[in-house]
């Protein structure tokens, strides 16, 4: 099979997947992370579409494949994914890609169409409109994603959007997270035309953070509760049990594949 022959499809189910680092994904691969799975495409940042492989989201030069001595292995297209050789390793796990497969499953005549946006270490100040990264003021987040998904929903229709975000904001303490979040929701359906049939699906903060970050995750975790229950069309899934791959900070390989199953869980859910 071409890699490419489903790439052309007018007619995709398209998964935006924005928010921060564990979204994003920083699970080491496993073979199944690197297979092609035929009718799941991700859109790159020229606006191509290409096989799902992991990572998906190259949102930070720390992510991709890296030999044992940690330098990086780049090949001459910067947006593929160079299959790791020997001790090489590939760093980049997220949850979209589970999602995407089961997605796919469900749905064997469509093809899938991931439109990766998340950025690690970002504030959700950085997903307003005109918001710039945290990390890379050349970056502006919320303004880059909406470029992007509106090139996708070109050839297709956006039937959910995954989010994982707070972090930062624990950290920073920030005031009124609630309403920020509310905004952030608001706008990407603004800006997108999304109706009220597609959802918005939140991870909550997870039970391994660092105790500067781990006693204010109810900044966030309160924000997804009072969304959830005013919003029918906002969910949000549940991570305290899930493990981290070492950092305390994100989620392993084997969680971010689970973590992937409950977004699709929560998505089915109608």
């Amino acid at each position: 099979m071409n890699k490419y022959e489903f790439d052309n499809s007018p007619n995709k189910l398209l998964v935006l997947l924005a928010g921060q680092s564990n979204m994003a994904g920083r699970g080491y691969a496993e073979p199944e992370d690197l297979t092609i799975i035929p009718n799941l495409l991700m859109i790159r940042p020229d606006g191509k579409w290409q096989p799902a492989i992991e990572p998906i989201t190259k949102d930070r030069n720390f992510v991709g494949t890296f030999s044992a001595s940690g330098e990086k292995v780049v090949g001459k297209d910067p947006f593929e994914t160079v299959l790791p050789e020997g001790d090489q390793k590939v760093c980049g796990v997220g949850p979209g890609r589970t999602f995407g497969r089961l997605l796919a499953e469900a749905n064997p005549d469509r093809v899938v169409g991931l439109i990766p946006c998340a950025v690690g270490g970002t504030s959700i100040a950085a997903w307003m409109p005109g918001g710039v990264d945290d990390w890379n003021p050349n970056n502006y987040p919320y303004d880059f994603a909406i470029k992007k998904a509106r090139e996708a929903q070109k050839s297709g229709k956006i039937v959910a959007v995954l989010w994982h975000q707070g972090e930062n904001d624990a950290g920073k303490q920030t005031e009124n997270y609630l309403e920020k979040l509310r905004t952030v929701i608001q706008n990407f359906r603004r800006d997108l035309q999304l109706g009220d049939d597609v959802p918005f699906i939140a991870g909550d903060m997870a039970s391994f953070y660092p105790e500067r970050l781990s006693a204010h995750i109810d900044i966030v975790d309160h924000a997804l509760e009072v969304l959830a229950t005013e919003d029918p069309t906002f969910r949000y899934v549940h991570t305290k049990d899930l493990t981290h791959r070492g950092d305390n900070l994100h989620y392993d390989t084997a969680s971010q594949h689970e973590l992937g199953k409950r977004y699709f869980e929560a998505y089915v859910q109608r």
